[in-house]
């Protein structure tokens, strides 16, 4: 029996504010971790992207290659399986899924999901982020209201201007060169993001 995808639809704010978002970067190489109806949302407002999507469950992504078959976008996605490593609860460190191709300049971090909570934790997805973003690439992480999201945001992007409205979190990707600098410790207190 398919899966009723429109259950797992952003509400109105966040898609109206991820349009927006996605609108002014205008990508051309999105990574997503967390595949689902933000895929299908960055292949139709970014029509020239090509999209990476990762996923830690091999059934969703089946799932999603079925309902979205006839899509004239499906050529610009892969569609990549990964574990979350190492295992554990997410207070243990997760490793960044190993990427050998270009930088992105668009990021989307929604997964791993949360469905099996022994294993979860969105670590290696923001460290994912901190390796394989280009210079000025837009960061872009979902649920950043919650306490376990905004700390880690802290920790891998704190010397960024971090946003947050709701529960969407973005900011534009800068190396760390400058940690030191008054204005990269007013970005790391920052209790908004």
């Amino acid at each position: 029996m398919p899966i009723d995808l429109n259950q797992f639809a952003m509400n109105p704010a966040e898609a109206a504010l991820l349009k927006e978002l996605v609108g002014s970067a205008k990508p051309k190489r999105i990574a997503e971790f967390g595949s689902g109806l933000t895929t299908r949302f960055w292949a139709e407002l970014a029509p020239e992207a090509r999209i990476t999507t990762w996923d830690n469950y091999p059934e969703w992504i089946a799932e999603l290659k079925t309902a979205f078959a006839d899509a004239p976008w499906l050529p610009r996605v892969d569609w990549r399986e990964y574990t979350v490593t190492p295992e554990g609860p997410r207070s243990v460190e997760k490793d960044a899924v190993p990427w050998d191709g270009d930088p992105f300049d668009f990021l989307f971090l929604d997964g791993p999901r949360s469905a099996h909570p022994q294993n979860f934790g969105r670590t290696g997805t923001f460290r994912f982020a901190t390796k394989y973003a280009a210079p000025g690439a837009l960061i872009v992480w979902h649920d950043a209201h919650r306490p376990h999201e905004r700390e880690i945001a802290k920790r891998y992007f704190g010397h960024c201007a971090r946003k947050r409205r709701g529960s969407v979190g973005w900011c534009k990707w800068e190396e760390p060169c400058c940690v030191g600098s008054l204005s990269a410790a007013l970005r790391r207190m920052n209790p908004f993001a």
